[in-house]
């Protein structure tokens, strides 16, 4: 099945003076349903991963409004809110480490991108604000995706916060996970949770910035029981959430994510980035694809038109709606395959072939 060029059209009709909002009514921007931290933030990192490529300055309006989003999010400490309403109005009621570890995520790609140097300077001072927040990431996906936005500026700075990453890696080796019962599970906790893929994607990174072969084993180790739990043959089929996946049981097979994809081709790159072993890239390119129909259903999620996608692969086909948390999982699938190409010498054809 053919894989389209990225588009940005979609995103930017959910895009309005206030950041990306997050719904969508089949293809229509949802504004009462409000805004997401979580979606800004990953939004901010997409607009930050593609601010190089060859188009790369049309997304500097976009990354501005999703970093304006959340500075109107930030509390005292630096942390941000979690939710916004159509009144503009912040509040909690998410998953605080989850949604701080995001920021760090998106404040570190910022810190090494090529977006506006204003952008970067104020991300700088916000990212030494937010660090010390690090130390009570106290669930697996936090914990990684802080070793994630560490690992990010290791290469500018090879000495910083090695302490807190031995601290994050050895708490997720030592304490989060649950080994096999039979062969049959290998995992952080007893259930799988949307986006765990970042798990093994931090210990990679720990691995390599510690040069620690415990944490680099364990990341191996889960990243090919996912292959294995994810791939039938060469068909992706990730745990839906309907139903979810855990110990002792079969993993459900709808609803399943976007984000949950992008996560594990995200993680399948940096393992072969890390390791060269070609599997890896290969089985990342085959999860990519389950955005244009390699997948149970055998139809596409994406609208070819303007970028959207749907939010889930239902049993009933793509669910109706297209919201922000979808669009913006496919397009940082998208800038992985982009940067896999680059880092292998090949022609960057995804990214760059964006129609703005």
């Amino acid at each position: 099945m053919r894989m389209v060029p990225p588009r940005l059209e979609h995103l930017r009709r959910l895009t309005d003076s206030r950041g990306l909002l997050h719904a969508a009514i089949g293809d229509c921007p949802d504004r009462f349903r409000g805004y997401s931290a979580i979606d800004n933030a990953n939004a901010l990192r997409l607009c930050a991963q593609v601010s190089d490529s060859a188009r790369g300055e049309l997304v500097h309006p976009l990354a501005r409004t999703y970093f304006e989003c959340l500075q109107r999010s930030r509390r005292d400490d630096g942390r941000v809110y979690h939710v916004c309403d159509r009144r503009g109005i912040w509040t909690a009621g998410g998953d605080d480490v989850l949604i701080q570890s995001c920021l760090a995520r998106a404040l570190a790609a910022v810190l090494v991108s090529e977006l506006p140097i204003d952008i970067r300077l104020r991300a700088a001072d916000w990212w030494r604000e937010l660090l010390p927040h690090a130390d009570d990431a106290r669930s697996p996906r936090a914990a990684a995706n802080w070793l994630i936005a560490i690992g990010q500026l290791h290469s500018a700075d090879p000495g910083r916060d090695l302490e807190r990453v031995r601290t994050l890696a050895n708490w997720l080796v030592d304490e989060c996970f649950v080994p096999g019962l039979g062969g049959a599970w290998g995992w952080f906790g007893s259930e799988w949770e949307t986006t765990a893929a970042c798990i093994p994607h931090g210990l990679w990174l720990a691995g390599q910035m510690l040069d620690e072969p415990r944490y680099t084993a364990m990341a191996e180790s889960c990243t090919d029981f996912l292959l294995g739990e994810f791939f039938d043959t060469d068909l992706f089929v990730p745990p839906g959430t309907r139903g979810g996946w855990q110990l002792g049981s079969d993993k459900a097979l709808y609803d399943q994510q976007p984000a949950d994809t992008a996560a594990v081709v995200e993680l399948l790159c940096v393992a072969e980035q890390i390791t060269g072993r070609a599997v890896y890239g290969e089985r990342a390119e085959l999860a990519a694809r389950w955005f244009a129909g390699h997948n149970l259903a055998g139809v596409s999620l994406i609208d070819a038109a303007t970028g959207g996608c749907h939010d889930a692969l239902t049993s009933e086909g793509p669910h109706p709606d297209q919201g922000g948390t979808a669009v913006v999982a496919y397009l940082l699938t998208e800038a992985a395959r982009a940067l896999r190409a680059a880092t292998q010498a090949e022609p960057p054809v995804y990214m760059v072939a964006i129609n703005g």
